[in-house]
């Protein structure tokens, strides 16, 4: 295996804890970038279980769920979901009309709804109610491909989003659909087709556009999203029918440390309302990793994972219309929320004196960033069956720069390959 020269990094690595009585450092150990661990497994309390949609109902007001891999299980796939507050792991059982449609693959996670997509079928489902809503066919989205290629179709249809639940009259839907470089909505359960985002004004950028994930204001009856070459657009939703382009800002971000990073590491990027404030959170995957943890320079093999070792944290000034580092070495640097952020998950914040005793303040609960390829009736993903994806799981201390664990280890010699890869799910 050919590890990386000695390289001086100007930054300093984080510290992993692994448990009460355990950790590992990412160091510098002769010019390599490591992961030195000193415990194969974090330390968790012992698993509960509950077996029934009855018992799996949450409180009146709950943290997320992590929702793990589907179990088979007398002959039928039920869903699996860690629950963060009580410590255990809930089953929930598809509904029949659920198990009979042809889903091939989960793009989205938000107010406590799935969305599923098949080659011609768009739905929102709640486990927990096991009802289910049916969307316009992404077929009618303009030059989706036509022939029956799921991964063709899925690739590109990246994250759904709803502004509320389904059941409230206002409720939208909104996906994005990088094979048209674009964005599209719809009313849930109304809507017969999607409706296009279109900036009437400038429609030859929008063959430039690569869309990495948005959120919308309820109460300013605003739309934003993010794009791939770091711009945020704003789209004015008070005529729903007719949204509007009404600001694009430029994110500009770029530093030593950055610039070292991306060398090594494969960037997510995210938006999270924090309050009143947007927050856009940079989510650093340093790939790859050797067994003990030290970056790969080069020739590495194809089993090799991938772990985050830093976040980085912009907050939108309204007044001065731009967004600024927010420096973690301050206390209460996130406003003591607890920000959950995910490739599939609607991005969420939650003041983390709600749940004290639970969640931690100023930190960033992570899944894997990794969410390519579909899944038939036995969750087979089309892709080489070496590669370790699905595992990079935890939550980031944005002040001290450490990372603890969360249900799944994060000592590099226990990684495993997690498919489908677990996503944040948010009980309602």
């Amino acid at each position: 295996m050919a590890l990386s020269s000695s390289v001086p990094l100007p930054f300093t690595c984080p510290k992993v804890k692994i448990g009460s009585s355990s950790s590992f450092n990412f160091c510098l150990l002769g010019g390599n970038w490591s992961a030195r661990s000193c415990a194969s497994l974090f330390n968790r309390r012992p698993l509960r279980t509950a077996t029934t949609a009855i018992e799996a109902v949450p409180k009146q007001e709950s943290p997320p769920w992590l929702m793990l891999p589907p179990e088979l299980e007398s002959g039928s796939m039920n869903y699996k979901l860690y629950n963060l507050a009580d410590n255990k792991v809930e089953t929930l059982c598809p509904s029949d009309a659920i198990r009979e449609l042809p889903i091939s693959c989960c793009r989205g996670s938000t107010h406590g709804w799935l969305a599923l997509l098949g080659y011609d079928t768009c739905i929102l489902y709640n486990p927990i109610s096991r009802r289910h809503i049916k969307l316009p066919s992404i077929l009618n989205l303009p030059r989706m491909p036509k022939q029956n290629d799921t991964n063709t179709v899925f690739s590109d249809i990246t994250k759904l989003i709803l502004t509320c639940s389904p059941d409230e009259e206002n409720c939208l839907a909104f996906i994005i659909n990088n094979w048209s470089n674009a964005l599209a909505f719809c009313w849930p359960g109304r809507s017969k087709e999607w409706t296009m985002m279109m900036d009437e004004n400038n429609n030859r950028d929008q063959a430039k556009r690569f869309y990495e994930d948005f959120v919308y204001s309820p109460r300013l009856k605003l739309f934003f999203a993010l794009t791939d070459s770091r711009k945020i657009e704003t789209w004015d939703f008070g005529e729903p029918s007719s949204p509007k382009l009404i600001k694009v800002d430029k994110c500009y971000f770029d530093s030593s440390l950055e610039r070292w990073l991306k060398c090594m590491c494969a960037p997510n990027e995210y938006l999270v309302f924090a309050g009143e404030d947007i927050l856009y959170v940079i989510q650093y995957a340093m790939e790859p990793v050797g067994p003990d943890g030290s970056y790969i320079y080069k020739n590495a093999p194809d089993n090799c994972p991938y772990v985050t070792i830093r976040f980085d944290v912009l907050k939108y000034d309204r007044k001065k219309g731009k967004f600024k580092y927010v420096d973690g070495s301050s206390s209460s640097c996130l406003g003591g929320y607890a920000i959950f952020v995910g490739p599939l998950s609607h991005s969420v914040a939650i003041p983390a004196t709600r749940f004290p005793e639970l969640l931690k303040p100023d930190s960033i609960y992570f899944t894997d960033g990794y969410f390519e390829g579909t899944f038939d009736g036995d969750y087979k993903y089309p892709f080489d069956d070496e590669r370790v994806v699905g595992h990079d799981i935890g939550i980031y201390n944005y002040q001290d720069k450490t990372v603890s664990p969360c249900y799944y280890p994060c000592d590099v010699r226990s990684l495993k390959k997690i498919l489908p890869p677990p996503i944040w799910f948010f009980p309602n």
